[in-house]
């Protein structure tokens, strides 16, 4: 049986606890995925800058220091090489206006930040069967 290269997920995410319990949540289904993550949007945009290999997908919060999750979207969205670079935002901002402006620049999913620890488990495990990434707890 030939193995698949896992997926690729950059998680660009500035506050600890939420990376910590997005890993968290990862593991709890055994997500089988290389999961890099960027503290700050200038962090994204230059690991996104070195190229291969890409993320398959960015996991993007809005609320970043340095540069916005919007300001990393549209450098995204006007880089050529990185332009179909597939992105959900997940992030605590239900705002009109950034949800406005996010589906201009297309975006695979908008997700608001869970408060519950079990309700972002449930997010985490619909986005692998949506991305496809393999788990050792299926139907969890």
């Amino acid at each position: 049986m030939i193995e698949r290269p896992r997926p690729r997920v950059l998680l660009v995410e500035d506050d600890e606890s939420d990376v910590l319990f997005f890993k968290r949540a990862l593991d709890s289904h055994g997500a089988q995925v290389e999961l890099e993550i960027a503290r700050d949007g200038e962090s994204a945009v230059q690991r996104l800058s070195r190229g291969e290999p890409l993320p398959d997908r960015v996991l993007l919060d809005l609320k970043l220091p340095r540069r916005s999750g919007l300001e990393v979207l549209a450098w995204i969205r006007s880089n050529p090489a990185l332009k179909d670079l597939s992105v959900t935002i997940l992030t605590s901002s239900g705002e009109p206006s950034d949800l406005a402006r996010i589906q201009e620049l297309g975006i695979e999913e908008y997700i608001v930040k869970p408060v519950s620890y079990q309700a972002l488990r449930e997010i985490v495990g619909a986005l692998c069967r949506n991305w496809d990434i393999p788990t050792t707890t299926a139907g969890l």
